[in-house]
């Protein structure tokens, strides 16, 4: 336990928190919490309050607790793991897998308004109909603020026509995001994303969490491919390659039957060999070996 007079008893027992929750569970992630809606945050710890805490402090405190825990746990890779907690962050710690937990993040995707004074990264339309909104100063905010086509209908502000206020690239300024957020448009996607984790001991960087595994299976069979391809240019034989190289002369062989004769042709994985005639007579005449035969 933390006592130091000049430690305020709030933080020393967020710090002995904080070390309990590292010694509790395996799996600690790291995500970023700046632009993170705070309504999203708090709909994500319902959802995952039975297998997941979420602890927001400072990041002194967080260093301090991972110091300690690291001092009495000895546990690996916690050096590295301080260096990865941004400024404004929470530690989520879980026992559930951090593949799953990266997946239910993603499977909770949030639209949420444009924020004032910064570059929107998709462009922002604004559909016709009805605004629901009442006739009054805010038509000039519509017609000034986004130069949104108008008309009044039934006491209410109705947009004319689909309409692109801002394009991706494009900054939205203080009052644009106002107006916008009083049509209730929440074109931007959030997405509470881990930043870095730290397993039992191992690291587990973003890029890893996040790869797209067709695409690194893909990777891994073209890189294969492509290894047997430089293999089979060299100019030397490797015994234990032996069913890659028939499989290669067989591919080649069907391939060149076709270009000439339009059709492929069975090739067996040893030659027959010769009898006499007496012999083959006496005995029962043996089925032809195709290519299935060379591998089964």
């Amino acid at each position: 336990m933390i006592k130091n007079k000049h430690i305020l008893q709030w933080k020393i027992d967020e710090i002995n928190h904080l070390v309990d929750l590292f010694r509790n569970y395996k799996n600690v992630a790291v995500i970023e919490v700046a632009h993170i809606n705070d309504m999203q945050f708090q709909t994500m710890r319902k959802i995952l309050r039975e297998e997941a805490v979420f602890r927001m402090s400072k990041k002194s405190l967080q260093l301090r607790a991972i110091e300690q825990f690291k001092n009495e746990s000895k546990k690996k890779n916690l050096d590295e793991f301080v260096k990865n907690i941004p400024g404004q962050s929470s530690l989520v710690f879980t026992n559930i897998d951090l593949f799953k937990l990266k997946n239910i993040f993603l499977e909770n995707e949030w639209m949420v308004p444009a924020k004032p004074n910064e570059i929107t990264p998709v462009d922002i339309l604004v559909p016709a109909g009805d605004t629901g909104l009442p006739t009054g100063q805010v038509i000039s905010e519509l017609n000034m603020t986004l130069r949104l086509p108008t008309r009044i209908m039934n006491d209410t502000i109705h947009i004319r026509e689909d309409t692109r206020t801002h394009k991706a690239g494009d900054l939205v300024t203080v009052k644009q995001a106002a107006v916008l957020k009083k049509l209730g448009i929440t074109p931007i996607e959030s997405l509470i994303k881990i930043h870095f984790a730290w397993s039992d001991g191992e690291i587990i960087p973003e890029e890893i969490l996040y790869m797209k595994m067709d695409q690194f299976k893909q990777d891994i069979a073209t890189a294969y491919r492509q290894a047997l391809g430089i293999l089979f240019e060299m100019p030397f034989f490797m015994e234990e390659m032996t069913d890659e190289y028939i499989r290669k002369a067989v591919s080649e062989a069907n391939t060149l039957d076709a270009m000439i004769f339009g059709e492929g042709i069975e090739v067996s994985a040893e030659p027959e060999p010769k009898v006499e005639e007496k012999e083959a007579e006496d005995e029962p005449e043996e089925e032809e070996v195709g290519i299935g035969g060379l591998f089964g």
